[in-house]
């Protein structure tokens, strides 16, 4: 067996970088969605079953299809201009005790010059939450994101490259409030992923994880208690295999009438199932949410042990994001983004550090009801510290979104 040399991390150095993603926050919060602004149908919460059909039509530049350094013989990477067809809908369901809805998109790519890129990609996400009773209540929710390039989703330790990714993330779970002061939350999360091309770069394969939270509610505004998670990985069809075990402690607080806190901090601990390794260090968990009526805007940093979707297995991920949304239907202009930094540290001294950052932002115009005029611009940047490792990627472009809902009697 091929024996692994093993990095030895250290916290530090995100605060600079915390500060100088501050200048980004401007710019719905991100888990694994595309980095072309998915078109989203409204959602008008109405009574009853509904289902609301749209089509999108967009111009967009893209700076960099290729996903590579700049040329030598250019100085610069190579653009092109792409027509943008979304079609896709949702159907709804809302009652006094119960919340349901499936999403569904395609993405239909035509570029003016590089004719081989053209392709046809699909998002879809299921959600449902049921209040059983007035102390349990039960939610599922499931999203499939089917990508042509690997900065679309945001895969930890994954180098950005033009190939093909699918992911599917499906989490479930119940909050069950014990006492009228003891609250208890478990969730189950399952993260499959695959490649086009799979390298030596790319592994795909499953995370399996459990976490439970009891906390204690000690007045109107603060309630605390403590939490405990376990994550299996398998990946690389097997040939890496890792647990992830941390327990500590958590806090919400509510700061004003439209202020919330969260945070968590504790103990992490990864074993190597294939090298029979273990090392242990401090997770930690921050995020801060100021609510209006017609805007939301938030932050949050996180510290720990994940698995990893490239190569090296496991990584010491520290991350910070802030984002901003705005409802569709609260004014006419509106905007929606999302700017994120995540530093990706391999265990493993032959495996690559990884910087990364993604912007995405849309600033829309509701033209009526059933038409919206959207801005759309991504920025996407990964520095992977060799020579030529820096790859950055702007898109920028206009779309034209008709969707109407109709109520189902």
């Amino acid at each position: 067996m091929t024996m692994r040399m093993l990095r030895v991390t250290a916290p530090g150095g995100w605060i600079a970088r915390a500060c100088a993603l501050g200048v980004l926050l401007w710019a719905a919060p991100a888990a694994a969605q595309s980095s072309e602004q998915p078109i989203e149908a409204e959602s008008f919460k109405l009574p009853g079953w509904s289902f609301t059909p749209s089509m999108g039509l967009g111009v967009i530049y893209d700076s960099n299809v290729a996903l590579s350094a700049p040329r030598a013989d250019l100085g610069r990477t190579e653009g092109d201009t792409l027509v943008n067809i979304v079609p896709g809908g949702q159907l709804e369901f809302n009652s006094r005790r119960s919340e349901f809805a499936a999403k569904y998109r395609g993405f239909i790519r035509r570029y003016a010059d590089f004719e081989g890129l053209n392709g046809f990609d699909q998002r879809a996400s299921l959600n449902a939450r049921r209040a059983m009773t007035r102390r349990l209540t039960l939610f599922a929710r499931d999203v499939y994101n089917d990508s042509p390039t690997t900065d679309d989703v945001e895969l930890n330790g994954v180098l950005f490259r033009r190939t093909g990714s699918r992911t599917n993330t499906l989490g479930a779970g119940s909050e069950y409030r014990i006492t009228k002061f003891v609250s208890l939350a478990t969730r189950y999360d399952g993260t499959w992923v695959s490649f086009d091309r799979p390298d030596i770069f790319l592994t795909g394969g499953w995370i399996h994880g459990l976490r439970n939270e009891l906390t204690y509610q000690f007045s109107e505004r603060v309630s605390a208690g403590g939490e405990y998670g376990y994550r299996r990985a398998s990946l690389d069809e097997r040939q890496r295999e890792f647990d992830f075990q941390d327990a500590g402690g958590v806090v919400h607080i509510q700061l004003g009438p439209n202020t919330k806190f969260n945070g968590a901090a504790g103990f992490a601990m990864l074993h190597d199932r294939n090298l029979n390794l273990t090392r242990n260090g401090p997770y930690a968990r921050l995020g801060l949410e100021h609510a209006l009526d017609f805007i939301t805007v938030g932050a949050s940093f996180e510290r720990m042990y994940v698995p990893s979707f490239g190569f090296g297995g496991a990584t010491n991920s520290q991350e910070l994001r802030g984002y901003i949304q705005m409802p569709l239907r609260a004014r006419r202009f509106y905007t929606q983004g999302s700017a994120a930094w995540r530093r990706s540290t391999p265990f493993e001294l032959d495996a690559l550090e990884l910087d990364t950052i993604w912007v995405r932002s849309t600033i829309g115009y509701t033209a009526s009801r059933w038409l919206r005029v959207e801005g759309l611009y991504t920025f996407t940047r990964q520095d992977s510290v060799v020579t030529g490792g820096e790859v950055d990627r702007h898109r920028v472009g206009v779309q034209f979104v008709i969707s109407q809902p109709m109520r189902i009697q």
